[in-house]
Protein backbone atom coordinates (compact mmCIF):
# COMPACT_ATOMS: atom_id res chain seq x y z
CA UNK A 1 0.00 0.00 0.00
CA UNK A 2 1.26 3.66 -1.19
CA UNK A 3 1.81 5.67 1.93
CA UNK A 4 -0.80 7.86 -0.02
CA UNK A 5 -3.30 5.27 0.23
CA UNK A 6 -2.51 4.73 3.64
CA UNK A 7 -2.74 8.36 5.00
CA UNK A 8 -5.99 8.55 3.08
CA UNK A 9 -7.13 5.55 4.99
CA UNK A 10 -6.49 7.61 8.61
CA UNK A 11 -8.80 9.43 10.33
CA UNK A 12 -6.59 12.55 10.42
CA UNK A 13 -5.61 11.65 6.41
CA UNK A 14 -9.59 11.94 5.69
CA UNK A 15 -10.21 14.67 7.46
CA UNK A 16 -7.24 16.50 6.12
CA UNK A 17 -8.08 15.92 2.09
CA UNK A 18 -11.46 16.58 3.02
CA UNK A 19 -10.68 20.22 4.08
CA UNK A 20 -8.03 20.46 1.21
CA UNK A 21 -10.91 19.26 -1.12
CA UNK A 22 -13.75 22.08 0.43
CA UNK A 23 -11.46 24.46 -0.04
CA UNK A 24 -10.58 24.09 -3.40
CA UNK A 25 -13.97 23.20 -4.56
CA UNK A 26 -15.49 26.15 -2.56
CA UNK A 27 -12.68 28.53 -4.06
CA UNK A 28 -13.72 27.32 -7.95
CA UNK A 29 -17.44 27.57 -6.68
CA UNK A 30 -16.89 31.31 -5.74
CA UNK A 31 -14.82 31.82 -9.25
CA UNK A 32 -16.72 30.57 -11.50
CA UNK A 33 -19.54 33.44 -13.14
CA UNK A 34 -23.02 31.36 -12.32
CA UNK A 35 -26.11 32.15 -14.20
CA UNK A 36 -29.20 30.39 -13.29
CA UNK A 37 -31.47 28.31 -16.39
CA UNK A 38 -35.02 29.11 -15.29
CA UNK A 39 -35.58 31.69 -12.00
CA UNK A 40 -39.05 30.97 -11.98
CA UNK A 41 -37.90 27.78 -10.31
CA UNK A 42 -35.10 29.04 -8.10
CA UNK A 43 -37.41 31.21 -6.10
CA UNK A 44 -40.08 28.40 -5.45
CA UNK A 45 -36.87 26.35 -4.15
CA UNK A 46 -35.14 29.21 -2.30
CA UNK A 47 -37.59 30.92 -0.45
CA UNK A 48 -39.28 27.82 0.82
CA UNK A 49 -38.04 25.14 3.52
CA UNK A 50 -40.61 22.36 2.70
CA UNK A 51 -38.72 18.41 2.64
CA UNK A 52 -37.16 17.71 -0.56
CA UNK A 53 -35.10 14.73 -1.65
CA UNK A 54 -31.96 17.05 -3.98
CA UNK A 55 -29.87 14.50 -6.33
CA UNK A 56 -26.92 14.89 -8.95
CA UNK A 57 -25.16 12.21 -10.86
CA UNK A 58 -22.21 11.04 -9.19
CA UNK A 59 -19.87 12.93 -11.64
CA UNK A 60 -21.00 16.38 -10.75
CA UNK A 61 -20.35 16.04 -6.62
CA UNK A 62 -17.20 18.78 -7.48
CA UNK A 63 -19.60 21.39 -7.12
CA UNK A 64 -23.03 19.98 -6.55
CA UNK A 65 -23.44 20.43 -2.66
CA UNK A 66 -22.29 24.01 -2.85
CA UNK A 67 -25.79 24.63 -5.11
CA UNK A 68 -27.61 23.03 -2.76
CA UNK A 69 -29.76 25.77 -0.65
CA UNK A 70 -28.92 27.07 2.55
CA UNK A 71 -32.50 27.52 3.86
CA UNK A 72 -32.96 24.04 5.25
CA UNK A 73 -31.28 20.92 6.94
CA UNK A 74 -29.61 18.60 4.48
CA UNK A 75 -28.57 15.23 5.16
CA UNK A 76 -25.89 14.13 2.77
CA UNK A 77 -25.63 10.17 1.91
CA UNK A 78 -22.58 8.92 1.40
CA UNK A 79 -20.84 5.77 1.45
CA UNK A 80 -18.76 4.82 4.38
CA UNK A 81 -15.21 3.44 2.09
CA UNK A 82 -12.42 6.19 2.09
CA UNK A 83 -13.34 8.20 -0.25
CA UNK A 84 -16.70 8.65 0.82
CA UNK A 85 -15.32 9.43 4.50
CA UNK A 86 -13.46 12.48 2.55
CA UNK A 87 -16.22 14.17 1.06
CA UNK A 88 -18.27 13.76 3.67
CA UNK A 89 -15.56 15.69 5.31
CA UNK A 90 -16.37 18.45 2.99
CA UNK A 91 -20.14 18.32 3.16
CA UNK A 92 -20.01 19.11 6.91
CA UNK A 93 -17.78 22.00 6.21
CA UNK A 94 -20.73 23.35 4.31
CA UNK A 95 -23.12 22.92 6.86
CA UNK A 96 -24.96 19.97 5.89
CA UNK A 97 -25.31 16.44 7.75
CA UNK A 98 -23.97 13.27 6.67
CA UNK A 99 -25.67 9.85 6.89
CA UNK A 100 -23.45 7.18 5.78
CA UNK A 101 -24.28 3.65 4.14
CA UNK A 102 -24.33 2.72 0.51
CA UNK A 103 -26.04 -0.55 -1.30
CA UNK A 104 -22.94 -2.73 -0.08
CA UNK A 105 -22.72 -1.45 3.10
CA UNK A 106 -25.09 -0.17 5.80
CA UNK A 107 -27.69 0.64 2.88
CA UNK A 108 -30.81 -0.62 5.26
CA UNK A 109 -29.50 1.88 7.90
CA UNK A 110 -28.73 4.64 6.07
CA UNK A 111 -31.78 4.34 4.59
CA UNK A 112 -34.48 4.62 7.74
CA UNK A 113 -32.32 7.23 8.81
CA UNK A 114 -33.38 9.02 5.96
CA UNK A 115 -36.89 8.63 6.42
CA UNK A 116 -36.21 9.64 9.68
CA UNK A 117 -34.87 12.86 9.02
CA UNK A 118 -37.52 13.34 6.30
CA UNK A 119 -40.09 13.17 8.91
CA UNK A 120 -38.94 15.54 11.14
CA UNK A 121 -38.72 17.95 7.70
CA UNK A 122 -35.87 17.92 7.18
CA UNK A 123 -34.02 17.78 3.41
CA UNK A 124 -31.66 14.61 1.91
CA UNK A 125 -29.49 14.76 -1.19
CA UNK A 126 -28.36 12.13 -3.17
CA UNK A 127 -26.23 10.57 -6.41
CA UNK A 128 -28.87 8.26 -7.25
CA UNK A 129 -25.88 6.31 -9.44
CA UNK A 130 -23.77 6.36 -6.75
CA UNK A 131 -21.25 4.94 -5.42
CA UNK A 132 -20.13 2.73 -7.69
CA UNK A 133 -22.42 3.03 -10.76
CA UNK A 134 -23.71 2.31 -13.54
CA UNK A 135 -22.94 6.04 -14.39
CA UNK A 136 -26.65 7.77 -14.66
CA UNK A 137 -28.24 5.08 -13.98
CA UNK A 138 -30.87 5.74 -11.21
CA UNK A 139 -30.61 2.97 -8.64
CA UNK A 140 -34.15 1.71 -6.77
CA UNK A 141 -33.18 3.83 -3.45
CA UNK A 142 -34.15 7.17 -4.21
CA UNK A 143 -37.44 6.91 -6.05
CA UNK A 144 -38.37 4.07 -3.13
CA UNK A 145 -37.85 7.06 -0.39
CA UNK A 146 -39.80 9.45 -2.35
CA UNK A 147 -42.14 6.88 -2.54
CA UNK A 148 -42.07 5.75 1.30
CA UNK A 149 -41.72 9.89 2.51
CA UNK A 150 -44.13 11.24 0.15
CA UNK A 151 -41.12 14.18 -0.72
CA UNK A 152 -40.61 15.44 -3.83
CA UNK A 153 -37.21 14.55 -5.76
CA UNK A 154 -35.70 17.47 -6.99
CA UNK A 155 -32.99 17.15 -9.68
CA UNK A 156 -29.73 19.41 -9.97
CA UNK A 157 -27.91 20.05 -12.56
CA UNK A 158 -24.77 22.17 -13.71
CA UNK A 159 -22.11 22.98 -16.25
CA UNK A 160 -18.92 24.78 -17.09
CA UNK A 161 -17.99 26.11 -20.26
CA UNK A 162 -14.49 24.78 -19.60
CA UNK A 163 -13.87 21.65 -17.56
CA UNK A 164 -11.61 18.08 -17.31
CA UNK A 165 -13.22 14.87 -17.14
CA UNK A 166 -11.33 12.11 -14.87
CA UNK A 167 -11.26 8.40 -16.36
CA UNK A 168 -13.09 7.46 -13.64
CA UNK A 169 -16.17 5.04 -13.88
CA UNK A 170 -18.66 7.76 -14.10
CA UNK A 171 -16.37 10.52 -15.88
CA UNK A 172 -16.09 12.72 -13.09
CA UNK A 173 -16.47 16.88 -13.96
CA UNK A 174 -13.84 19.24 -12.76
CA UNK A 175 -14.75 22.50 -13.87
CA UNK A 176 -11.86 25.06 -13.91
CA UNK A 177 -11.84 28.05 -11.75
CA UNK A 178 -13.06 31.52 -13.26
CA UNK A 179 -15.04 29.62 -16.35
CA UNK A 180 -18.75 30.54 -17.43
CA UNK A 181 -21.52 28.12 -15.37
CA UNK A 182 -25.13 27.38 -15.22
CA UNK A 183 -27.09 25.47 -12.86
CA UNK A 184 -30.84 24.62 -12.64
CA UNK A 185 -32.98 22.81 -10.54
CA UNK A 186 -35.48 20.38 -12.74
CA UNK A 187 -39.33 20.21 -12.05
CA UNK A 188 -40.30 18.27 -8.64
CA UNK A 189 -40.67 14.34 -9.14
CA UNK A 190 -43.44 13.06 -7.19
CA UNK A 191 -44.28 9.02 -6.48
CA UNK A 192 -47.54 7.26 -5.52
CA UNK A 193 -47.03 5.55 -2.25
CA UNK A 194 -48.05 2.31 -4.33
CA UNK A 195 -45.97 1.52 -6.85
CA UNK A 196 -45.41 -2.40 -9.12
CA UNK A 197 -42.15 -3.09 -10.77
CA UNK A 198 -43.00 -1.42 -14.04
CA UNK A 199 -44.20 1.70 -12.29
CA UNK A 200 -40.75 1.47 -10.25
CA UNK A 201 -38.79 1.13 -13.16
CA UNK A 202 -41.17 4.07 -15.42
CA UNK A 203 -40.29 6.23 -12.39
CA UNK A 204 -36.52 5.30 -12.48
CA UNK A 205 -36.32 6.17 -16.47
CA UNK A 206 -38.65 9.71 -15.32
CA UNK A 207 -35.58 10.68 -13.57
CA UNK A 208 -32.78 9.94 -16.04
CA UNK A 209 -34.57 11.82 -18.33
CA UNK A 210 -35.28 14.77 -16.50
CA UNK A 211 -31.51 14.81 -15.41
CA UNK A 212 -30.89 14.41 -18.94
CA UNK A 213 -32.78 17.06 -20.62
CA UNK A 214 -31.42 19.44 -17.81
CA UNK A 215 -27.93 18.64 -18.56
CA UNK A 216 -29.29 19.32 -22.65
CA UNK A 217 -30.42 22.62 -21.42
CA UNK A 218 -27.42 23.82 -19.27
CA UNK A 219 -25.01 22.61 -22.08
CA UNK A 220 -26.63 24.37 -24.81
CA UNK A 221 -26.71 27.72 -22.52
CA UNK A 222 -23.11 27.45 -22.66
CA UNK A 223 -22.83 26.80 -26.27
Amino acid sequence: MSVIKYFSKTKFGQKFIGFVFYSLTSFVHRSIRWKYLIESEKSNIFNNNQKMIFCCWHNRLFLGPHILPRNRKINALQSSHSDGMITSTAFKFLGMNVILGSSNRGGMQAFRQMVKCIQLGESVAITPDGPKGPKEKVKDGIIKLAQITNSPIIPLVWSTKKFKIINSWDNFVIPMPFSKGVYSFGKPIYIKKKINENELAMSKQKLELELKRLTKLVNQELS
